[in-house]
């Protein structure tokens, strides 16, 4: 776990906003909570009797929080934010004063109010307004107070026709209504909420903000709200805390730890990357414009891959003979890529199960003379393709077709080969479940039009494939997870008197750098000079990115893979940026709003502005 956050990133704001004077509501002081987990599953009681009797009852122990502290004054609004798991609800509890902390304290002034786990309690076959009592009795209030508050209760609850149901009847939205109505009929001295703003609809939400508000304004009510929703906390809090596995990761100014929480919270990686991309993100040297960003993303992979066909038309690609693939086949995809390098031809794809109507639309508009499909039998059903033929009766339709991946790579070499009849002396040899690697490795296969092939398993390459590997090549690019194909299956390549190299790296994203530094060392000495962007591809959720390959090889762009959620991959792509900022121009990335958030796209460019502002100094 990286250590806390200095604030010196942020320039946090927390001395301008505590008032040193305001009387201290919750003072948790060193507080650690210790549960102990049974090391072995014990399935009854007797079991338990013996294992005790034996001293063999052991517990391994889990500190869900280990020494956190913090102060919550008067009229404060604290905000607690962390991932699940990370001690949150824990640390309400003991606040609430459901849980006694295993070490330290936890100090409250005033009466509690907790919004902890709304419902609690209810009996379902009861009515509606025998729950509003029952409810009450549980949170201590007296039967004269629910009297005196019933028809408030009812009011904002906006139950009133539906009084006498039984609760069973109620949909999950109405009973958290009722709950959270009587939870806020009174006004406490400090109010906990933890993931309760989210009940019901869209405008009740509103209306619990408001009166929470209004607690908040009127009362000068104590408020600590756990919630998911950094936004909420950092338009209803102006204190908050950020607790990571038990840890006490951040404490300020609602804003600068919601924002520091959106970049890296959650996010697994080193201190050192954490920092990198703090620095970068916070720095107040440059102003990212957005000038030097560009995204191309469709509303699905398959208007994703229209886009970028179309680029590719737009920089000279046929319009007059297409490929078409499988969007859901990642293998089809990289292999379609030869056929496209080989007809200088764009790559458009359908689904499993349906042809996407925009992309059926697209293809009418270009009227293609002639079709190449790349696909299998179990990447588009017969029944879809024959439906898809059946739109273009005058195109000439050329179909690789076969059931086996690696025999689908035999069948691209073959049918290639009728067009092609130099591919050099390099061939490449992957498996089918091998993507990111190989997308990398597209620009110097599609430059070059260097063939992909596949082994059957790990241990083995068919025959047929080694027998065109010994006739056509003399080294042999062995891609992916070493693991994966095992040196057994490449020994009769070696016997045969291939050379074979492995581009392996330790991980997804240090192999992606050393296929990237291959690539434009290959190309240059080839006299290909790279273009002056690089595409951001999310290696998490890569479907936007299948016909990519085609695009990057056309354009002659590098490939960077990027998890938002890694902040290895995150630095890993900042020191890409960085080290090519006196040549790059732009960043693409390639993916909508759900891939990559827009700040995502203003880390990476914020890196590239402080690169070419420091080159320029």
């Amino acid at each position: 776990m990286p250590e806390a956050v200095n604030k010196s990133f942020l320039g946090s704001t927390l001395d301008t906003v505590d008032d040193p004077n305001a009387e201290v509501m919750v003072d948790v002081d060193h507080v650690t909570m210790i549960f102990n987990m049974a090391s072995e599953q014990l399935n009854s009681l007797k079991e338990y009797a013996i294992a005790l009797a034996r001293h063999e009852l052991r517990f391994k122990e889990f500190r869900a929080l280990d020494d956190v502290s913090f102060q919550v004054k008067r009229g404060d609004v604290f905000g607690i934010l962390g991932t699940n798991g990370s001690g949150k609800s824990t640390v309400l509890k003991i606040i609430a004063g459901v849980l006694d902390p295993s070490m330290g304290s936890c100090k409250v002034k005033g009466n509690i109010a907790p919004l902890i786990e709304l419902g609690a309690g209810f009996d379902m076959d009861l009515t509606a307004r025998e729950n509003v009592y029952l409810n009450g009795a549980l949170l201590g209030y007296t039967k004269e107070f629910i009297d005196s508050h019933f028809d408030e209760i009812v009011e904002f609850a906006e139950i009133e026709k539906f009084l006498d149901m039984p609760l069973k009847n109620y949909s999950s939205g109405m009973v958290a209504r009722i709950a959270f109505a009587v939870a806020t009929a009174t006004i406490p001295d400090v109010l906990i909420v933890d993931e309760v703003l989210s009940v019901g609809d869209f405008m009740f939400q509103q209306k619990c903000e408001r009166r929470i508000s209004s607690m908040i304004k009127d009362h000068q009510v104590t408020v600590l709200i756990v919630s998911h929703n950094t936004d909420q906390v950092e338009r209803l809090c102006n204190k908050a805390i950020w607790i990571e596995k038990g840890h006490v990761r951040m404490i300020g100014a609602a804003h600068d730890v919601c924002e520091t929480y959106r970049i890296v919270g959650g996010r697994e990686g080193s201190s050192e990357d954490e920092k990198l991309v703090l620095d970068t993100m916070f720095n107040k040297d440059v102003i990212p414009s957005g000038d030097q960003i560009d995204v191309i993303a469709g509303e699905s992979r398959y208007t994703t891959a229209i886009k970028l066909a179309n680029k590719c038309i737009e920089n000279g690609a046929s319009s007059d003979c297409i490929i078409v693939t499988s969007g859901e086949s990642r293998p089809d995809n990289l292999l379609a890529n030869i056929i496209a390098a080989t007809y200088n031809a764009p790559i458009f794809t359908i689904g499993k199960e349906m042809i996407p109507a925009a992309t059926l639309r697209a293809l009418k508009e270009l009227n293609p003379s002639k079709i190449i499909a790349v696909k299998t039998s179990d990447s588009i059903f017969p029944n879809v393709w024959d439906s898809f033929v059946a739109n273009f009766p005058e195109a000439n339709l050329k179909v690789i077709n076969t059931d086996e991946k690696d025999l689908l790579s035999l069948e691209v070499f073959n049918f290639a080969s009728k067009k092609k009849d130099d591919w050099g002396e390099v061939a490449i040899l992957s498996y089918k479940e091998c993507f990111e690697d190989i997308l990398t490795l597209t620009p110097y296969m599609y430059k070059t039009q260097t063939p992909l092939f596949y082994c059957l398993t790990p241990k083995t390459i068919r025959d047929e494939i080694v027998n065109v590997l010994i006739a056509n090549f003399k080294k042999i690019l062995i891609v992916g997870n070493g693991a994966e194909i095992q040196d057994s299956c490449l020994d009769t390549l070696r016997d045969k008197g291939l050379e074979v190299e492995r581009l392996v790296g330790t991980d997804t994203y240090q192999a992606n750098h050393m296929i990237n530094e291959l690539v434009e060392n290959k190309l240059e000495s080839l006299g290909i000079e790279m273009g002056h962007s690089v595409l951001i591809s999310s290696s998490w959720q890569p479907e936007h990115s299948y016909t990519l390959g085609t695009f990057a090889g056309r354009f002659g762009l590098p490939i960077i893979l990027e998890d938002s959620g890694s902040l290895d991959a995150v630095s890993k792509a900042i020191h890409y940026i960085q080290n090519k900022a006196q040549t790059l121009e732009k960043i693409i990335f390639i993916g909508d709003d759900a891939v990559y958030s827009y700040r995502d796209r203003q880390l990476l460019e914020r890196a590239l502005l402080l690169a070419q502002k420091k080159s320029n100094q």
